[in-house]
């Protein structure tokens, strides 16, 4: 009788691991870019819910198929005077800035019909330039999906 309840008992913690293992389960693809500034790049995209990331420059970001960003390497000079070009432009509004791992970004629109990203990458020569011409939503959502690292 003992054996059968072990059994049993086995039995429900194996089911349960099965079906809490398949839950969110998150898939992503990363490629290393060689940067002109001399930087080793490794960016990474969550690929969940048909999101695609390609390993040329510009990279691009899409879902179903539909190109939502393209991305661009700067170097790390160019965040500045990104940075300073639209808070001295009348069409550009800052909508958001801050922090994301070991990145510094800005984002913000460009007459109501681009939506940007301009990413310094800390502890390196290199940024990034992100542009989105679909929706702020979309530009942001793009940006939540990604990861950037350098590579030793």
């Amino acid at each position: 009788m003992k054996k059968k309840l072990n059994i049993i008992f086995s039995l429900i913690v194996v089911i349960m691991l099965f079906v809490t293992g398949c839950g969110n389960s998150k898939t992503t693809v990363s490629y290393t870019y060689k940067v002109e500034t001399g930087d080793n790049i490794t960016i990474s995209l969550t690929t969940n819910d048909g999101y695609e990331l390609t390993s040329d420059i510009p990279f691009v970001i899409s879902k179903d198929k539909k190109e939502l960003s393209q991305g661009i390497f700067i170097s790390a000079e160019y965040f500045t005077a990104y940075v300073d070009s639209v808070k001295n432009n009348e069409k550009a509004e800052i909508i958001d800035e801050g922090t994301k791992s070991d990145c510094s970004y800005v984002m913000w629109n460009y007459n109501d019909s681009e939506f940007n990203y301009v990413v310094k990458i800390n502890g390196t020569n290199t940024g990034m330039l992100i542009a989105n011409n679909i929706s702020e939503e979309s530009a942001k959502e793009c940006f939540d999906r990604l990861e950037v690292k350098v590579k030793e």
